[in-house]
């Protein structure tokens, strides 16, 4: 996809949980005024977001829980195109890698978990 879909690519959010504390970190992200819209946008949505056949759409290892051992972090990545949960030593790398980028491109809020 290299065209802006109807309606724009929406916004990204990335939720860290877990470590030492339970802490909760927020990234959000609105793709179409980021000055990486043409980078992250098409990536996004390219992003296979409900292979995983599960009803609610949320893609997840089932190669081990979500977060294993201590001071592990669980990640939740929301966008318009669906919903994914990771472990982070079970995110795959595509997954990563926009974490990653969402992380240099948007301030973290601490909020309160649930």
């Amino acid at each position: 996809m290299n065209e802006k879909p109807a309606g724009g690519f929406g916004h990204l959010l990335v939720e860290r949980s877990g470590g030492i504390g339970g802490m909760l970190l927020v990234w959000e992200v609105d793709i179409d005024a980021s000055t990486r819209r043409d980078e992250l946008g098409p990536r996004i949505a390219e992003l296979p977001w409900s292979d995983s056949g599960q009803s609610d759409g949320v893609v997840q290892s089932d190669d081990a829980p979500q977060a294993t051992g201590a001071d592990r972090f669980a990640y939740l990545i929301e966008s318009r195109y669906g919903r994914v949960r990771f472990g982070e030593t079970q995110m795959p790398p595509e997954w990563k890698r926009l974490v990653d980028d969402v992380r240099e491109v948007a301030e973290p809020q601490r909020r309160q978990p649930g």
